[in-house]
């Protein structure tokens, strides 16, 4: 993991929550150059749809280039979110949902997806 890495992967963290920009649905051309064009990007195939699924951590330091890559490429609003993932010990509570997700939606309106986990620590 380089430094610019390890910077995203600090500043990814929002009280507990993780921040992904993803997008659902490009091939395999489309993934293997968001990896070059995007530090900290990676992608899986999705071998239902015959598609790659590519996930970027939301951070102030990749926000223009996920922009760029999204106009570029034409993606569909469709085939793509924002992955918040939140960690807990508690089964209950708030969470704030970080600025830069609304500062995002303000360029790409994509649907939000939540995962919520609850850690047991038995």
């Amino acid at each position: 993991m380089n430094k610019l890495q390890r910077v995203n992967n600090v500043e990814n963290l929002h009280n507990g929550a993780e921040i992904s920009f993803r997008f659902l649905s490009l091939d395999k051309f489309q993934a293997y150059s968001l990896v070059h064009e995007i530090a900290g990007s990676t992608h899986t195939p999705d071998l239902v749809n015959n598609c790659y699924v590519a996930c970027i951590p939301l951070t102030k330091h990749n926000f223009e280039d996920i922009n760029d890559y999204y106009v570029r490429q034409r993606i569909a609003l469709e085939a793509c979110d924002i992955l918040v993932s939140l960690s807990t010990e508690s089964h209950s509570g708030i969470t704030d949902v970080p600025v830069i997700v609304n500062r995002m939606l303000k360029y790409i309106d994509c649907k939000l997806t939540f995962s919520f986990t609850v850690l047991d620590h038995h």
